[in-house]
């Protein structure tokens, strides 16, 4: 695209530059005008690109006065003078030159002591019609009849019967204007990119100090602000770029870093609106101090990180159980794992099913581990160790101010936290049919809303849930959704209770010793054997608490029949249900009778009866208060209360 114009504003002068363009190969545009058209035309060739223009006389002048841009002038020379000159000598001795333009005028001066007989009149073609009309007069008068001049002045002085000769242009002058201009642009070309680069360059070190999260700031050896991101703007405003520091303290810390050399760090400044940590370190430029620059932390911002590493730290996430950690080569376990083992591959929703203590949540990890998510976090959650109240935010989340004791910066839900991996939810019997709803609208579009807020967000997991109850039963009852049970048993994995493998019993008490640190006792085969034959309620729980304390009792680090004897003595020999059964049979008529002589045993301690009885303190609590509200008066008559 062409950058450089000329404007000619006669023909002779438009056939030499014609010459030159085609000898030269430029891509220069070239349009013949005068004086007012030149302007309308120059102002044209502005709007579409041109940048520089070329011009002669009292046009370029008037070019100059008009556009914005450069206006390079043909210069008269001496030989274009000189050759007019001689045409005009031809006709007359008396030869004035009208010089239309103090360029001319001073081009005339140089070279009319060479001119004899010639003489130089100045001449605004611009000016009246009566002071242009007085020149000519008054070269009539002096006999001048023949006249040297440009293209404005030539109908005039025809109409004043004189010989006009068009004054010539140096074909150099022209060449070297031509050369003027390219050079010009080069250096407007190279500035441009100068400017390019240093605007990237600008917006580069911009960027860089706007996407850290930390204030930044720098200042000159005058305590002068340099440069500023976002951040420190805010902390610090009312600042701008160029401005002294004004705060005290962090004045008088830049002008010890300065003075010293030395860093500082951790210095604490009251803005009035927020308490800031700043760490300032001199800039150093050939071993001489030249500025310093200055890290800004809001000390509620490093609360709030410290608060949010604190928790990522006590929630891991992380599923450390594989399918190797399960102990046992019964049949039904064997059958349970293969099962479980095809559940991993794919990323259906799994439904676990079985007794308390038969480890719903050791396979789950040991399916995700084995999925192609394992990478991921594996984010557990027991759905009955929540209030109806809460369960909906430790699922969903919450934003800032979404309702009374809220978080002041929210809460993200375990649905986020498990985004990219799994989430278990154990006990889902526990669930209010309201939040079954919530959920089944989650498991079905695999998006979620924080409570308080009206922005949906995706999230990527898989689901997986347990239940120790017969959930069909449930169903008949009233008190579990229909669509939801179907929707979270996609894959359904029953497990076997410890009464069903009992030939895995001496494999778990081996294990169990080994991962209580106690891998150097001493067991008796009939110990074993006794231990395989008994009923065990609380399923691997109980046998881990037995374990435990047969551990404790233990003398010289050998278990013998009769310790097994004295400590099984203890343990209440009716079963306990655990409300799930495989066969969907109820629960024993006599459970809550057990239940209170366990209570009654210990003295209303509700931990250690859960021992007695060798089952968790939760499912405990729950059997407690199933039969509490089905029989309050017969729960009246302990001695302590519960």
């Amino acid at each position: 695209m062409a950058k450089i114009a000329v404007i000619s504003p006669s023909s002779q002068l438009t056939v030499v530059v014609e010459s030159l363009l085609v000898q030269r190969d430029l891509p220069i545009i070239l349009a013949q005008a005068s004086e007012a058209t030149a302007v309308i035309i120059a102002r044209r060739l502005i709007e579409n690109g041109i940048e520089i223009l070329i011009s002669r006389g009292k046009t370029a002048e008037l070019l100059r006065e008009s556009v914005q841009i450069p206006v390079i002038e043909i210069r008269h020379t001496f030989l274009d003078c000189f050759n007019s000159y001689q045409k005009a000598r031809i006709h007359s001795d008396n030869v004035a030159f009208l010089a239309t333009s103090q360029a001319y005028a001073n081009a005339l001066s140089k070279a009319l002591p060479f001119l004899k007989g010639a003489s130089i009149c100045t001449i605004d073609p611009f000016d009246k019609a009566e002071s242009i009309s007085s020149v000519f007069e008054q070269l009539r008068k002096d006999n001048i009849n023949v006249v040297i001049g440009g293209l404005s002045l030539q109908k005039i002085a025809i109409s004043y019967g004189m010989y006009y000769v068009m004054s010539e242009a140096d074909p150099d002058s022209i060449d070297d204007a031509m050369s003027e201009a390219l050079h010009l642009l080069k250096i407007e070309a190279d500035k441009q990119r100068k400017n390019l680069e240093l605007k990237k360059r600008y917006e580069m070190i911009s960027a860089i100090l706007n996407c850290v999260s930390e204030g930044l700031l720098s200042i000159d050896a005058e305590l002068k602000i340099t440069n500023i991101n976002e951040i420190a703007l805010r902390y610090l405003k009312p600042v701008e770029p160029g401005a002294k520091i004004k705060h005290q303290i962090l004045r008088n810390s830049f002008s010890n870093v300065l003075q010293s050399g030395q860093s500082v760090s951790g210095v604490l400044v009251e803005t009035g609106r927020h308490s800031l940590s700043i760490n300032i370190s001199p800039v150093m430029l050939h071993d001489n101090i030249v500025g310093a620059v200055a890290s800004i932390q809001n000390q509620s911002e490093i609360k709030k990180i410290e608060q949010k590493m604190r928790l990522k730290h006590s929630e891991s996430h992380t599923a450390d159980k594989t399918f190797k950690d399960i102990i046992g080569s019964s049949p039904v376990l064997i059958s349970a794992k293969h099962l479980a083992e095809k559940y991993a591959r794919v990323e259906s929703t799994v439904m676990i099913e079985g007794e308390t203590g038969t480890g719903k949540e050791l396979f789950a990890q040991s399916i995700h581990n084995a999925s192609a998510r394992a990478p991921g976090p594996f984010v557990a959650i027991n759905c009955a160790s929540f209030a109806a109240s809460v369960i909906e935010s430790e699922l969903f989340g919450y934003v800032k101010g979404a309702f009374t004791g809220a978080l002041q910066e929210g809460k993200i839900g375990v649905f986020e936290q498990a985004h990219g991996g799994t989430i278990f939810l154990d006990e889902i019997s526990e669930l209010s049919i309201d939040i079954q709803l919530k959920l089944l609208r989650t498991l079905q579009e695999r998006k979620i809303i924080r409570i308080g807020d009206n922005k949906i967000i995706p999230v990527d997991i898989r689901i997986i849930t347990a239940s120790n109850k017969n959930l069909m039963r449930l169903i008949e009852q009233g008190k579990f959704r229909e669509d939801f049970y179907y929707r979270i048993c996609v894959l359904r994995l029953a497990l076997p209770s410890l009464q069903q493998r009992q030939s895995d019993i001496p494999s778990l008490v081996m294990h169990l010793l080994q991962l209580q640190g106690h891998d150097n006792f001493s067991i008796s085969k009939d110990v074993l054997h006794k231990l395989s034959q008994r009923e065990w309620p609380g399923n691997i729980r109980q046998l881990s608490n037995i374990i435990e304390r047969l551990v404790v009792v233990a003398e010289d680090k050998v278990i013998d029949e009769a310790m097994l004897d004295s400590v099984l003595a203890d343990v209440a020999p009716m079963r306990i249900s655990n409300d799930y059964q495989p066969d969907g049979s109820g629960d024993l008529p006599d459970e809550k009778y057990l239940l209170m002589n366990a209570l009654k045993q210990v003295r209303g301690n509700r931990q250690q009866a859960a021992k007695l009885l060798g089952i968790s303190s939760t499912t405990l609590w729950r059997r407690i208060k199933k039969h509490q509200d089905s029989d309050p008066i017969f729960f009246a008559t302990l001695k302590y209360p519960v």
